[in-house]
């Protein structure tokens, strides 16, 4: 039997490349093994695997009719690729072994978030001619074009409690969220009646859906605000962090009937958490939401989706245009 040990004749350090470990989906990672030997040692073969770790929470109930978060995780090796040892290295004898692994473009790239975690590493096994395994493993972040939710760019502003005034995104700069890049844009604003505010913001918003936990078969959930959706019961659990805002209006009244142009810029931080992502029961979606606080009602607002990639460059073909590039 094959026993992992930390206690051998030999030194083993990993090094990747790129060097930060960071690797956008559909490329390729190099992994070096160096390995010194402190003493007369063989090395038979090696083995190198692309692990992914994905962690989300769901809702899940008892006999009871309660409800309780619930944890599932899982682990997926997803490519493992073996290489000759060096064989026998005599004390103080140092060798490097390499492995190229390919990065796959359909699954989740990496995800940090409140409900969903997908983590990726690279593990390295030696294999010694005493039945020894000599194990490293070695963190990556893998970035994403976030082509699993392409779609996202297609869907209509979603509004709620616009009884009072009509909200609009004019001249937006981009629909596609990028690490470090800001948005631009107007949002106008009509009231049907005079309106007293406490301000007007945009803000950044992450959205995390888990549509139901594992082995449950579930239908499609459409898109919309998180009161529109789901339930704990049926295992669905839904998050949103505020990850920018900007105020575009200090406090103040709309006066009726006249249009009022408000431009904002929000700042996009320089790395994102997570793309967008859509796949089985896994959902992180971006919005671009205007939040008009109306003192003792439900505020207006209106929400629209982005397409959020973690890759610090975007692909050779051009970008589909915005409809809502012109006003």
């Amino acid at each position: 039997m094959a026993v992992t040990t930390t206690d051998t004749a030999v030194q083993v350090s990993v090094e990747l490349t790129p060097k930060d470990g960071v690797v956008v989906e559909g490329s390729s990672l190099t992994v070096a093994i160096h390995v010194t030997a402190l003493r007369t040692a063989t090395i038979d073969r090696v083995q190198v695997e692309l692990v992914r770790k994905i962690n989300y929470t769901y809702g899940r109930g008892n006999i009871y009719g309660a409800v309780f978060p619930a944890r599932e995780r899982s682990l997926e090796t997803l490519l493992t690729t073996e290489v000759p040892g060096p064989g026998i290295m005599p004390a103080g004898q140092s060798r490097t072994i390499s492995a190229t692994i390919p990065v796959p473009v359909d699954g989740p790239a990496s995800v940090r978030g409140d409900l969903i975690d997908v983590g990726w590493s690279v593990r390295c096994a030696l294999h010694a001619a005493n039945g020894q395994v000599i194990k490293r493993e070695r963190l990556i972040d893998v970035q994403s074009w976030g082509q699993t939710s392409a779609t996202d760019i297609g869907h209509a502003p979603v509004g709620a409690h616009l009884d009072r005034l009509v909200m609009e995104f004019i001249a937006l700069s981009s629909r596609m969220l990028e690490p470090g890049t800001p948005l631009t844009g107007i949002l106008r604003l009509r009231a049907h009646e005079e309106l007293s505010n406490r301000g007007v913001r945009v803000q950044l918003v992450r959205c995390e859906e888990v549509l139901h936990g594992p082995g449950h078969q579930a239908g499609p959930v459409e898109p919309g605000l998180p009161d529109e959706v789901g339930s704990d019961a049926d295992g669905y659990r839904y998050a949103e962090s505020v990850m920018a805002t900007a105020t575009v209006a200090r406090a103040g009244a709309l006066p009726a009937g006249t249009t009022v142009d408000l431009p904002f810029t929000v700042q996009t931080p320089a790395g994102l958490p997570a793309p967008s992502l859509s796949i089985a029961n896994l959902r992180v979606h971006w919005e671009l939401r205007a939040v008009v606080d109306v003192p003792f009602h439900r505020h207006p607002r209106l929400a629209l989706d982005l397409l959020a990639v973690t890759a610090s460059r975007q692909p050779s073909q051009p970008a589909e245009p915005s409809p809502l590039d012109t006003d």
